[in-house]
């Protein structure tokens, strides 16, 4: 066992693994038959149900089926086995039983036949309520305004800056999760019409008119639902070797000659990185966010900059081979070109509405009628098309920002990234980072960071609530502007930032254009070292991240979780969100500018994780509340 986990935690682990292959009904293994769905009506409304994907039942209620890029459609669902008798139709699958009878009520069970939820009498197509034993419902994503907390009582699906909320619960007290979907258009925006609320004797999902579609997931722990739920979304596919180390982005390259000399000094004062970013100034040498809906003609959205890349391919060809680092550029949901927009807009391939502007909540819109609607196939094709030369030129991933005009627009652009990606390296692997998401991106390598954080002890307080927020969420691959983006960072600041970024799935600073980046020779000794070391650390947790990687996409096993997921039974640690589990490491990390630190540790006993090898001891912690630092 690891030595931060302990045996008697493994073996429980151990345990339940085995306690779980028991429950499953050889006859009806995910691969066997196929579960047709079973339709009943109800008041003039289809109602139907079968199972969806290898872990979920779906209830669909009305027609036609919704567009749903959520779940994994390439899955099979599971094999059932379907009865009828005495009014009452029951699909039954490894994992429990969904059934509705003609007064309208929809019962979920377990293997065991427990029963989960029961439903009250569907009578209305905008509205579906569910029994709940009440208790905590996790899943929801987070903001800035709840990032403090793993729960809620109600979310309504959205993506802006710094926010994207899922329509999405896992219920702790009931022992299941849900996943809600109906129609997102051109003209839904930012957010789904749809929310779920409970008063904790019931759930309640409101929807608009028209379908709407329940996957319900039967589920005994927190850990085992979120895996389950993984599994509907489809396999989160690991990202390439580098994406596993660091990354340094800013807004303000200069020049070409600015690039160089940031990538030496990275190598001359051994600070270890892989990747570099880069903002407008990559492809364009004005920023677009003043344009009017017609656009400028001397505007070009697929090219180079020549200030930074006067010889494309070989200047990236450069700084893989002379620095061994792997460049990657922004790219915007939109287009500048009046040209190109023009053509856009005769095939009715542009959104109607701008992008939300601001953080969280947002203030106003910019880039009106300039969106792309990436949920077109035939635009998805071109804008594929358009992008195929940056592959063969050496760009090595996108970070891709400001996509919150629908709620869709990141999974949809992503989409057309991949195809673009693998017509010039069909055997590559595709990786992007994007500023909001929704459930599913995972299948497609598309990584997520938290938004324009601003550089302050606050921002940097609510990382981990957000890190773990979003996993619970359905995106696990999170990362953040360390430092923070708005405003100027101090030294300490940037040292406990990087702290916390060293054990996240994806570690890049970022800075706004009007401060010195976030590039160690920019401020103190203290920090140069500080810096030194937190790289340091996470190139050595690169193979253990790897492999927990791996895990992830072979067992839908998220390795960041919340204490209350790896400890459910433990009510200490029930609403801790500053600490979170790096695979079997316990986070704790230091979130406030006197050093203090308040630690609660789990149960039993653990062992201090050494910062660097040459000072590794047995140092043993007992379980409870702990104070570091000051």
């Amino acid at each position: 066992p690891h030595p931060q986990l302990g045996r008697r935690a493994m073996a429980r682990h151990v345990a339940s693994a085995a306690l779980l292959s028991l429950a499953v009904r050889p006859d009806l293994a995910v691969g066997g038959a196929s579960c047709p769905e079973q339709t009943v009506q109800l008041n003039g409304m289809n109602v139907s149900i079968s199972t969806g994907g290898n872990t979920a039942f779906r209830l669909r209620i009305g027609t036609p089926n919704i567009d749903n890029p959520m779940v994994d459609a390439s899955i099979p669902d599971a094999a059932c086995e379907v009865k009828k008798e005495k009014g009452v139709t029951t699909v039954t699958s490894s994992f429990g039983s969904l059934s509705v009878c003609k007064a309208g009520v929809v019962v979920l069970k377990d293997s065991s036949g427990l029963v989960l939820t029961t439903s009250k009498p569907i009578s209305s197509n905008t509205k579906l309520e569910l029994s709940t034993k009440g208790g905590k419902f996790f899943g929801r994503g987070a903001s800035p305004l709840d990032h403090h907390e793993l729960t809620t009582a109600e979310a309504k699906p959205k993506v802006y800056n710094r926010a994207t909320y899922t329509p999405y619960y896992y219920s702790k007290n009931d022992g299941y999760g849900a996943l809600g979907a109906v129609k997102v258009d051109r003209n839904s925006g930012s957010e789904m019409d749809l929310t779920w609320k409970t008063d904790f004797t019931t759930v309640a999902w409101e929807h608009g008119a028209g379908p709407f579609e329940l996957y319900l997931i039967p589920a005994p722990t927190l850990l085992e639902g979120t895996k389950s739920y993984y599994d509907l979304l489809g396999k989160q596919l690991m990202l390439p070797l580098y994406a596993f180390g660091f990354g340094a982005s800013r807004w303000g390259w200069k020049d070409k000659a600015y690039i160089a000399d940031v990538l030496q000094k990275f190598r001359d004062g051994q600070y270890c990185i892989d990747y570099i970013i880069c903002d407008f100034e990559w492809f364009a040498t004005e920023t677009d966010y003043a344009f009017d809906p017609a656009g400028k003609s001397t505007y070009h959205d697929f090219g180079y900059n020549p200030a930074l890349l006067p010889s494309p391919k070989a200047n990236l060809a450069a700084y893989d081979s002379d620095y061994q680092v792997k460049f990657a550029g922004i790219r915007k949901p939109r287009i500048g070109n009046s040209a190109d927009l023009d053509f856009l807009r005769s095939k009715g391939w542009i959104l109607p509405n701008g992008e939300p502007a601001g953080s969280y909540p947002p203030e106003g819109h910019y880039a009106d009628m300039r969106s792309l609607d990436f949920a077109i196939p035939e635009m998805r094709d071109w804008y594929a098309k358009k992008m195929e030369h940056y592959t063969t030129d050496g760009v090595s991933f996108w970070w891709n920002d400001e996509g919150e005009a629908n709620y869709y627009t990141f999974y949809y652009w992503n989409v057309a990234q991949v195809k673009a990606f693998h017509a010039k390296a069909p055997e590559g692997r595709f990786f992007s980072l994007n500023r909001a998401w929704s459930p599913g991106m995972g299948r497609l390598a598309a990584a997520v960071w938290t938004g324009d954080v601003s550089a302050n002890w606050e921002d940097l307080k609510g990382t981990p609530g957000m890190l773990v927020n979003w996993v619970m969420g359905g995106a696990h691959y999170v990362g953040c502007d360390i430092g923070g983006f708005n405003g100027e960072t101090t030294g300490p600041l940037l040292t406990r930032w990087l702290q916390v970024g060293a054990f996240m799935p994806v570690m890049r600073v970022h800075s706004v254009i009007s401060v010195p980046a976030h590039f160690p020779w920019n401020f103190d000794d203290a920090t140069q070292h500080a810096y030194r070391r937190a790289l340091e650390l996470r190139y050595r947790l690169v193979p253990y991240h790897y492999s927990l990687a791996h895990l992830l996409y072979k067992t839908s096993t998220p390795w960041i979780r919340p204490l209350v997921m790896e400890f459910p039974d433990d009510a200490t640690v029930a609403d801790i969100s500053t600490e979170f589990m790096d695979g079997a490491i316990l986070v704790a990390p230091v979130l406030r500018e006197d050093g203090v630190r308040e630690v609660t540790l789990p149960a039993g006993d653990w062992y201090k994780f050494a910062w660097e090898p040459e000072s590794a001891t047995c140092l043993l912690v007992k379980g409870g509340h702990q104070s570091f630092g000051g």
